[in-house]
């Protein structure tokens, strides 16, 4: 498994390149990216759509497997796009009750308490679970390796 840890404030011309070249010599079976502001999210603040104009493409190219990011202070999980799983998981700062919207991309949403995520990853398989702060699990599930 091979993380991959970026600067989302600002996706300079460097970073890009380190990104592309790592993800292109990487022999790691997981290919995980995680960074500050979601590419995806349907919560007030919006997606960074500019961000996922430079990234996404190269995360598909690369076969990333799984984004996870911050920013709004919400759990979310999306239906994967192009292949790749996004979770947002913000919802341990300021809550934000009521911040996301169901939409076609929409796996799963947790807005009403603070929570926190727990994953762990055997063989090809992926376990991700949302715990909300009175530890009720609010969504957990598989991801599955894809094979390329």
């Amino acid at each position: 498994m091979r993380f991959f840890v970026l600067d989302s404030n600002y996706m300079d011309p460097e970073q890009v390149a380190w990104l592309k070249n790592e993800l292109a010599i990487s022999t790691s079976d997981w290919k995980i990216a995680y960074f500050h502001h979601p590419l995806y999210t349907t919560a007030h603040r919006g997606p960074e759509v500019e961000l996922r104009r430079v990234l996404e493409p190269i995360f598909v190219e690369h076969h990333l497997d799984v984004v996870f990011s911050g920013h709004e202070h919400v759990y979310e999980r999306l239906n994967p796009q192009k292949g790749v799983s996004y979770f947002t998981s913000g919802a341990a700062a300021k809550l934000r009750s009521g911040d996301t919207r169901k939409s076609a991309l929409t796996a799963a949403t947790f807005d009403t308490d603070r929570s926190f995520m727990l994953i762990e990853v055997a063989g090809n398989e992926l376990h991700y679970e949302c715990v909300s702060r009175a530890g009720k699990i609010v969504d957990r599930g598989v991801i599955i390796k894809q094979k390329y």
